[in-house]
């Protein structure tokens, strides 16, 4: 297995025993040595170096002899130094924008053959053809060790960049990937985590505005009772718990707890059917059945129809549902479900079109932020003009 090492912590550089041949300066034996080691892609292009004083303590030489090595690199198109910056793996053979070179691209998800997933593979794919990179997946089947060890091996094969969309996002387990983003020098695009990871790319949907649109959505119709049942576990379900809880208290009617149910994935496993099972236990638990519900996406509102029906409820007479996503089946169900848009596929193709732009980049780029504004799709599952009327 080949060792990467992160940016500011001293490599491994193969053997520091110089030999002193002959007619031979001392820099162009350590230029060769490193050289060589690099070209055997134990670094990946665009890896920082360790810096000089690194190099002369490994080496045991002078800063003059060590400065001499990395120009004579520098002139053969090995290294490339930045002023202030550092000194950078370029060599043609690591460049994956080169014909010929390794142009790989990881994809690490907890489960990517389901629901939204399959769009924002498809999104991702599609980049990638183009670009003339090639895709490898790892699935995490929702287990933190096993996403972290993906990640990790990904990086240790020099991988030349990698898309995660991380599980269980919200919860303390993730600080252990954080710290190995921020470790390693691989152009890292990640997806649906908001702005955890601070120091690589991001590529999300605005949750707080999801739930703010909602709850103003739902108050604009004449609702004041309303529920919200969500994933606890990943970031994007409290994003949009704060931005609807916030709206509402904003608009002087506070989410109340009896409306409020959630789940997390081990919940899931147990059982799929979260949504009917939390939307039957909230009709039953409530001292006033609420007029609206809204879902953490669509599979669950979809579950909770079973459940209002089975309590003798009509939607959206009784009840009025709105789910997220816009997953394929929410027009097919009666009555079809108001939803808000999630951008799958273009999701998918800037996590790619980004990643690809670092992995082209001599450095490590600045991270981007990029984040969709969902758009609601209104069908039947909404009634509009509940209760004391729309807000003025």
């Amino acid at each position: 297995m080949i060792e990467v090492y992160p940016v500011y912590q001293m490599a491994k550089i193969g053997d520091n025993r110089i030999m002193k041949s002959p007619g031979r300066p001392v820099y162009l034996q350590i230029e060769a040595q490193l050289t060589d080691f690099l070209d055997k892609n134990a670094f990946s292009y665009g890896q920082q170096l360790p810096t000089e004083y690194e190099l002369m303590e490994k080496y045991q030489v002078s800063r003059t002899t060590i400065r001499k090595t990395l120009q004579v690199m520098e002139a053969k198109g090995v290294v490339s130094r930045t002023r202030g910056s550092g000194t950078f793996y370029t060599s043609e053979s690591s460049d994956p924008s080169k014909p010929g070179a390794d142009k790989v691209i990881g994809l690490v998800s907890f489960f990517f053959m389901d629901y939204i997933y399959t769009e924002i593979l498809r999104g991702i794919e599609d980049v990638a053809k183009e670009e003339g990179f090639s895709l490898v997946i790892a699935n995490s089947n929702r287990d933190d060790i096993r996403q972290y060890e993906a990640v990790e091996r990904f990086i240790n094969q020099n991988i030349s960049g990698l898309i995660i969309e991380p599980n269980h996002n919200a919860k303390a387990k993730v600080k252990d990937l954080v710290a190995l983003l921020d470790r390693t020098s691989t152009p890292v695009v990640t997806t649906h985590w908001g702005f955890s990871a601070k120091s690589v790319s991001t590529v999300t949907v605005d949750d707080n505005y999801a739930g703010r649109a909602a709850a103003r959505y739902l108050l604009d119709a004449g609702h004041r009772d309303i529920g919200y049942i969500y994933k606890s576990d990943i970031q994007s379900g409290l994003d949009r718990l704060t931005g609807f809880s916030e709206e509402l208290l904003e608009a002087g009617f506070p989410l109340q707890e009896q409306y409020v149910y959630s789940f997390v994935d081990e919940d899931e496993a147990r059982d799929v059917q979260q949504g009917y099972l939390l939307t039957k236990r909230l009709l039953e638990n409530c001292d006033r059945r609420p007029t609206a519900l809204f879902y953490f996406n669509d599979n669950l509102a979809i579950q909770g129809y079973r459940a209002l029906e089975e309590q003798g409820l009509a939607i959206p007479e009784d009840v009025s549902v709105l789910g997220f996503d816009n997953y394929t089946t929410a027009a097919l169900v009666t009555p079809p479900l108001t939803t808000f848009e999630h951008p799958k596929y273009d999701l998918g193709r800037w996590s790619a079109k980004i990643l690809i732009d670092e992995i082209r980049q001599k450095s490590k780029a600045l991270p981007m932020k990029v984040m969709f504004e969902p758009k609601l799709v209104k069908r039947g599952s909404v009634r509009v003009g509940c209760g004391p009327g729309t807000l003025k």
